[in-house]
């Protein structure tokens, strides 16, 4: 049984064309695919602490950790547990200021970590995770490649790629919402422009 990890990074709910993007691709999955759904705006994430920051080192060299640093450590273990029990990753992922928003950044940081998430090895670093991905991209302008080179605007991809790459998202398959800033109606046919590559890669999932 196949089970989908859907990690929501919009606080716009179903007003969110990532989200509505998501719907497809979610309502498409065969019966048999189990889904859980992590909303980063509204679960709790741990906060990037001190005590945190002082239990990664000391993870990092085999040190014995406070009980405080083992209770902020757990958090975070917790987190690599769920994500790297999935089979699949959807990614709802809408465009900040040319980037990701900042909850997604903070679930990012929270999960990257040597030795959870990925491993050193001579020619570079190893993801641990096995699982497949799509990450949905709503945009409100376009910031396809032009001409045949990145948009110089566009860090949303670039970073989702790397980091992708480097926990072992492999393949990872994207899909543009652009052009949302336009209204409803366009936002409405950016998502319908989609609609077939939403429910492929679904389909693909079983």
């Amino acid at each position: 049984m196949t089970k989908v990890l859907y990690i929501c990074a919009s606080p716009r709910g179903e007003d969110s064309a990532a989200v509505q993007g998501a719907r497809v691709f979610l309502g498409a999955l065969a019966d048999s695919v189990t889904v859980t759904e992590f909303n980063l705006f509204s679960e709790s994430l741990p906060e990037y602490t001190h005590t945190l920051a002082g239990a990664k080192q000391k993870t990092m060299t085999a040190m014995e950790l406070s009980a405080a640093e083992a209770a902020e450590w757990a958090q975070v273990t917790k987190l690599v547990d769920q994500f790297l029990s999935a089979d699949h990753v959807l990614m709802a992922v809408p465009m900040w200021n040319f980037g990701v928003p900042y909850k997604f950044k903070q679930y990012i940081d929270l999960l990257t970590h040597p030795g959870l998430t990925f491993r050193m090895a001579k020619d570079g670093p190893r993801g641990v995770g096995s699982a497949t991905g799509t990450v949905i991209y709503s945009r409100g302008g376009n910031y396809s490649p032009k001409n045949g080179q990145p948009d110089p605007f566009d860090f949303q991809s670039p970073y989702v790629k790397a980091w992708a790459s480097l926990v072992g998202i492999n393949p990872l398959e994207e899909v543009l919402i652009q052009g949302t800033m336009a209204g409803p109606e366009a936002q409405q046919q950016a998502v319908d422009a989609v609609t077939g590559q939403l429910t492929g890669a679904a389909a693909g999932l079983s």
